[in-house]
C-alpha cells in the first residue's frame, strides 16, 4: 500500500453491535487515498475479532490489539502509527456519510492547519437528537489573528469534540501534542486548544455535518467524576485557555474554562475540598463564569458573597444538590428559567 493521505483512527472497546456500521460507514467512502486504524484497546466482547475480519477483506485497514489502557492512550498509538499527512478521529460506535473525508479533504489548502466540520447527534435507536447549532453559511477561512475571533463565532471550546475535524499529523508529531491520560473528562477539548495553540496558519470551518455521533448511556461523556479531578482538570484547562487568550487576543468568557471549576464546586463533600481550591482560582471563577440559567446565577451568587466560608457554602451546596436532584427528576429546571425570563 502506498503512503495514504489521510489517517482515520478508529479507537475500539466493547462495541461488538456498532462497530460493523462505523467500519461500513468508513469503507463506503467517496474519497479512497486513506488509511484506516482500527486500535483494539484489549476487548473482551468479541469487538477485536470483527476488527481483524475486516482487516483481512480490505488492505488499507490496519489492526492493532493492544491491552486495556483507555480511550486517550488508544488514540495516542493511532496517532502514533498514522502515515498520513493528515488525521482525523472517528469514534467505534459512530459512523459518517460517504463524503465525510472528500468534504474534509476539499477544504485543505497550502496554508491550512486544521479543518473544521461538524456533527448530528443522535441516541441509540437513530432517533435525531440535536443537530449542531449556528452553523457558518459558507465555508470560512480564518486567519491566524482571528482565531479569538473563529472560537467565538463557530463555538469551539462548546464543541471540542475532535471528530469531524482533519489534524496535520506532522504539526501533532513535531510539538508532541498527544492527549492526556491521566484524566477521563475534557481530554478532547484539551488536545484541540493545545493544538490550537501551536499552529501557524490558517483553519478552514466549513458548514457540512456529515458525522453521526451516537449519545449513548453509560459512555464516558456520561461519566461522573468526583471533585478532586474536575479540579485537576479545570487547572489543566485554564492554563491552556490562558495561553490561547494570550496568543490570539481572545475571551476567556469564551473558551468555558470556569464551566469545570463550577462542576467541581458542586461535587464537593467535605469542607476542606474547598478549602484545597487557591484563592487565585476562586477569583479567576467569579471574574470570567457565565451565568446562563437560574440554576447558575444562585450558584454564582452564594460564591460570590460566601467562597471565604467553607462551612456556609458547604451548607449550601449539601443542601442545594438534593433539592436540585428533585427538579431535575421531574424536568422543573426549565419551567424555573421561563419563569426567569
Amino acid at each position: 500500500m502506498s503512503v495514504p493521505y489521510i489517517s482515520v483512527i478508529v479507537p475500539v472497546y466493547n462495541v461488538k453491535s456498532l462497530l460493523p456500521r462505523c467500519i461500513d460507514s468508513l469503507l463506503n467512502q467517496q474519497f479512497t487515498d486513506y488509511e484506516l486504524l482500527l486500535i483494539d484497546d484489549g476487548s473482551t466482547d468479541g469487538s477485536g475479532d470483527i476488527c481483524d475480519k475486516y482487516g483481512k477483506k480490505d488492505s488499507r485497514i490496519k489492526v492493532i490489539h493492544k491491552s486495556n489502557e483507555g480511550v486517550s492512550r488508544t488514540r495516542n498509538r493511532g496517532i502514533d502509527e498514522a502515515k498520513g499527512e493528515w488525521l482525523t478521529f472517528v469514534d467505534s460506535d459512530d459512523y459518517v456519510t460517504p463524503d465525510y473525508l472528500s468534504s474534509l479533504y476539499a477544504c485543505i489548502g497550502s496554508e491550512i492547519d486544521l479543518v473544521v466540520q461538524y456533527s448530528k447527534h443522535i441516541r441509540e435507536n437513530g432517533e435525531p437528537l440535536y443537530d449542531e447549532y449556528n452553523l457558518p453559511e459558507c465555508k470560512i477561512v480564518y486567519e491566524r489573528c482571528d482565531f479569538g475571533k473563529m472560537v467565538k463565532e463557530q463555538f469551539i471550546a462548546q464543541r471540542g469534540q475532535i471528530h469531524s475535524k482533519l489534524f496535520k499529523t506532522e504539526l501533532l508529531n513535531n510539538r508532541a501534542i498527544r492527549f492526556n491520560s491521566e484524566i477521563n473528562f475534557c481530554e478532547d477539548w484539551i488536545f484541540l486548544f493545545n493544538y490550537l495553540n501551536v499552529i501557524n496558519q490558517k483553519i478552514c470551518c466549513s458548514p457540512i455535518s456529515n458525522y453521526f455521533y451516537i449519545d449513548r448511556e453509560g459512555s464516558l461523556s456520561h461519566a461522573e467524576n468526583d471533585f478532586s479531578s474536575e479540579y485537576a482538570t479545570f487547572c489543566i484547562i485554564k492554563d491552556i485557555a490562558l495561553e490561547f487568550c494570550s496568543k490570539y487576543n481572545a475571551n476567556v468568557i469564551d473558551l468555558g474554562p470556569t464551566y469545570m471549576m463550577h462542576k467541581a464546586i458542586t461535587l464537593v463533600t467535605s469542607r476542606a475540598q474547598l478549602r484545597s481550591i487557591k484563592d487565585t482560582d476562586w477569583d479567576f471563577f467569579r471574574r470570567y463564569f457565565k451565568v446562563t440559567s437560574m440554576k447558575t446565577a444562585v450558584d454564582k451568587w452564594m460564591i460570590d458573597h460566601f467562597y471565604s466560608y467553607p462551612s456556609v457554602l458547604f451548607l449550601y451546596l449539601r443542601t442545594v444538590r438534593k433539592f436540585r436532584k428533585a427538579l431535575e427528576r421531574h424536568n422543573l429546571w426549565t419551567i424555573v428559567d421561563l419563569l426567569r425570563k
